[in-house]
């Protein structure tokens, strides 16, 4: 009997091994994602976190370790599907857009009727100012003698009933083809500039 009680006892000794062996892997847990890359990257403040799918299709910023910040997609200002037309129900027959419109994202294209008491017998610069009324532009302050002589001048009849038309054709009809519109997209100011005039003769060639 006491050689198969020896037998027994082989076993059991490995299984008692194993078991520990198992319970010590367990006792050591993996790091997780943030303390592995506070690891590699000891004196990061911001990174950049690439997807490993290959996907690329979005974009992870780390302001630090625990404030992730996203870039909002899509962006109406960039990238833009002109065919891609959400709309929502408005009525049991109607379908509105639920999309910023043309002249929404780009102020430049909203319509403006310009109507000035001709009683008020204002300049261009008044005629100006009026036209940029609740538009979120404002109009600069002269910077040379040939701004400053257009703001002067009447405005001239033809001008006193403009549109409907987009914003900034009305603009470039009241200055005139002697000057060119600018504008300051962060400062939303609209300013003028007397227009390169030089003439390019174009000849034709026979052959």
């Amino acid at each position: 009997m006491y050689p198969y009680q020896k037998t027994r006892v082989v076993p059991l000794a490995f299984l008692i091994a194993l078991t520990a062996g198992c319970a010590h892997q367990q006792q050591a847990p993996q790091p997780s994602e943030s303390e592995r890359l506070a690891a590699d990257y000891p004196n990061a403040d911001k990174m950049t976190i690439a997807r490993g799918d290959g996907a690329g299709q979005s974009r992870v910023v780390a302001t630090g370790l625990d404030k992730p910040s996203h870039e909002v997609e899509p962006d109406v200002y960039r990238n833009r599907d002109a065919s891609r037309v959400e709309v929502m129900r408005g009525g049991r027959y109607v379908l509105v857009t639920a999309n910023a419109t043309l002249q929404q994202r780009n102020l430049l294209e909203q319509t403006v009727n310009i109507s000035i008491p001709a009683s008020m017998t204002p300049s261009v610069e008044d005629g100006l100012r009026y036209t940029l009324l609740h538009t979120g532009y404002s109009l600069c302050a002269p910077q040379e003698e040939p701004q400053e002589l257009l703001y002067s001048r009447p405005l001239p009849a033809a001008h006193f009933r403009l549109g409907p038309m987009p914003l900034r054709e009305a603009l470039q009809v009241l200055a005139g083809s002697a000057f060119e519109v600018q504008t300051d997209p962060i400062s939303r100011n609209i300013c003028y500039q007397v227009r390169d005039q030089r003439l390019i003769e174009e000849t034709g060639h026979d052959g």
